[in-house]
């Protein structure tokens, strides 16, 4: 979250630290919880899991934050949650088809193929599939495809296992002869997202299964993805000709989020006459960003970005000396 001090004085540079509690949206409890959160279609509370999906063929749920999110004055991101997928497979194609957590301008509202995972044509934004059928053999596997963009490929019922945008994709090998998906314990998932200080249309995204690293990369935003700056948290399944039941539970989705107060500050830059030089502590300004400025460390960098820039005060040489007690120098920072 970079705050940008305008004149050429100073740059104000404010990040979280670990006493700031994150946002959290979680899916606990037994039975689980769902305040917050809408269920759709064939999704269900089970006990202590949202079962997304009955073992049969064409079924399709999703449960997802009743409203968007904004993570546009957020850094960092984190979702973890434990999924199971089992059932006896009730078509001559064995288990089908898997399910995707996402982060969507446009979250599906209504069937989807199975072969889509769960994920409507034209999808915005972050998606995270655990495919389990291939269909271009009709076999089994256990694969994870990552898309950062748009899913409109008319090839493979909108099924981003099939979307290669460079940049924006990634697919992992079949984790079946290590990490199959499909079992009845429950298996472990780690996202972190990670905004890229320079780019926001960069996420660096790390996936973990079962403390195992499979992806660890960035991922740029193409299609609609781009510039994409609202949207939902959730999780959505989907069969078709082969059938799985699909299963979530302890969700919990933490978002670091600076709960911004204003967008400007303007101090007054009292000059002295004799001089034409003036300053003002930058400091004495922290609780007009944020509430409680002790929750956050403030970092002041000077002219050409000197992060050590001593002291931490604006100051006016030469300024202009018509103005003496009245100049005026506006604090803006953008995020």
């Amino acid at each position: 979250m970079k705050k940008l001090l305008l004149y050429y004085f100073s740059i104000i540079f404010i990040c979280l630290t670990g006493k700031l509690s994150a946002q959290t949206y979680q899916l606990t409890g037994n039975p689980v919880n769902i305040t917050g959160w809408d269920l759709v279609s064939n999704a269900s509370v089970s006990g202590d899991f949202i079962q997304l999906t009955q073992d049969i063929g064409n079924q399709f749920g999703v449960v997802k934050l009743s409203t968007p999110i904004n993570l546009k004055y957020c850094d960092k991101w984190k979702v973890e949650f434990d999924f199971r997928i089992d059932g006896n497979g009730t078509t001559q194609f064995g288990r089908g088809d898997g399910f995707t957590f996402w982060y969507l301008s446009n979250p599906p509202t209504g069937f989807t193929s199975g072969g889509g995972l769960g994920i409507p044509a034209n999808a915005n934004g972050l998606m995270v599939g655990f495919d389990i059928f291939n269909n271009s053999t009709e076999g089994q596997m256990s694969k994870i495809h990552v898309l950062y963009g748009t899913n409109n490929l008319p090839v493979g019922n909108n099924n981003i296992e099939y979307n290669t945008t460079a940049g924006s994709t990634y697919h992992t090998a079949d984790l079946n002869p290590t990490q199959p998906f499909v079992g009845a314990n429950y298996k472990h998932v780690i996202v972190n997202g990670e905004m890229d200080p320079v780019n926001t249309n960069i996420w660096h995204i790390k996936i973990q299964l079962d403390g195992v690293l499979l992806v660890d990369q960035a991922f740029t935003a193409s299609g609609g993805a781009v510039g994409m700056t609202t949207g939902y948290f959730g999780f959505s399944a989907a069969t078709g000709g082969a059938s799985a039941r699909h299963s979530i539970k302890n969700a919990k989705i933490y978002i670091d989020k600076v709960p911004i107060l204003t967008n400007t500050v303007t101090p007054f830059v009292c000059v002295n006459p004799a001089t034409g030089n003036g300053t003002v502590d930058l400091t004495s300004f922290q609780n007009q960003f944020v509430t409680n400025p002790a929750n956050y460390v403030f970092t002041y960098l000077g002219p050409g970005g000197n992060s050590n820039y001593q002291p931490y005060q604006l100051s006016i040489h030469n300024g202009h000396d018509q103005c003496y007690s009245d100049c005026k120098r506006s604090i803006i920072y953008t995020l």
